[in-house]
């Protein structure tokens, strides 16, 4: 079904707009500073401080910055990190993106596509709202499958086997195709491990770094996945996706860098993460309220997508 598109200034004031488009250039220093240096401490205290509760407490805290790593490469592919263009795309892609095994590349004619299509039949992530309501026994094995590594298992090697199939017109040609695509994760993450092994341990790599990512990240998506897209209304740009309010451990461990303010998003893409609390203010100060798809919690969501 296509929705009824809204234009912004349908929504907001010429000056409401200006003003959630500026931009704060030293915001995303601290918030890359921030995810950084948490992901740091995770690994000092369990080094330190070795125990099940700090391994999990780690697995958990890091898992959770590299998903808000994820946010800030998704702000980049908008060029929204920072006002110089080239500075942009270098963080989003050095100090986000390759991280974790994105490539803002690809990533950003895709989702862009997602913004001009959302939830239609050419919305390339349909396919992950697509299949909700689903029921609660469905849903634990979707979760065990995170918290197991398997989901992660999955993406990424269907990611590795993509890139190894790339074509070229020789062996040299394929190779450097190869190459060109993987490269950025090859050498930030050897980088990666370097510094751990430097300063900690190198199994702390493996344990603390991929673990989180094959585990506590990939059930972080799920639960983005669902709350942004599934089960909505779907009749305008209103409601074909959906903000969902949070507190601040929910936003801590789920929801970084406000990217719950999603129907927020979807109306303003000119609109920095750290603007989209402001532009859901003046929405509901314009009168809009009753129109949005709003939740209040997380477990809200799931309820409505999970269902017995």
């Amino acid at each position: 079904m296509e929705s009824t598109k809204i234009k912004p200034l349908d929504v907001l004031s010429e000056s409401q707009l200006s003003e959630i488009r500026k931009k704060n250039d030293l915001r995303n220093i601290f918030a890359l500073l921030f995810d950084w240096g948490l992901m740091v401490l995770g690994l000092y205290v369990f080094y330190y401080y070795p125990s099940i509760l700090t391994f999990l407490a780690s697995v958990v805290v890091i898992g959770s910055r590299q998903f808000a790593l994820a946010v800030l490469a998704h702000d980049g592919a908008h060029n929204l990190l920072f006002s110089n263009s080239k500075i942009n795309d270098f963080i989003s892609q050095w100090f986000c993106a390759y991280p974790i095994f994105q490539d803002n590349r690809v990533y950003r004619p895709y989702h862009l596509k997602h913004h001009r299509f959302t939830e239609t039949e050419e919305d390339p992530d349909l396919i992950l709202s697509a299949p909700f309501p689903i029921n609660k026994k469905s849903f634990f094995r979707k979760v065990v499958r995170d918290l197991t590594g398997v989901t992660g298992y999955r993406r990424y090697s269907s990611s590795l086997v993509s890139i190894f199939k790339t074509e070229g017109d020789n062996s040299s040609g394929k190779i450097s195709r190869i190459w060109n695509k993987i490269h950025g994760f090859f050498i930030v993450n050897l980088f990666i491990f370097v510094l751990i092994s430097s300063f900690f341990h190198w199994s702390l790599f493996f344990l603390l770094w991929w673990l989180p990512a094959f585990t506590y990240y990939s059930l972080i998506i799920r639960i983005r996945n669902i709350a942004e897209h599934c089960v909505t209304p779907g009749e305008s740009d209103f409601n074909n996706t959906r903000t969902t309010r949070a507190s601040f451990l929910m936003r801590f461990l789920l929801a970084p860098h406000r990217v719950n303010y999603h129907l927020e998003h979807h109306l303003f893409m000119m609109c920095p993460w750290y603007n989209l609390p402001k532009a859901h203010l003046m929405m509901i100060e314009n009168g809009y309220k009753d129109k949005m798809c709003l939740e209040d919690s997380y477990r809200n969501v799931l309820s409505k997508a999970v269902r017995a």
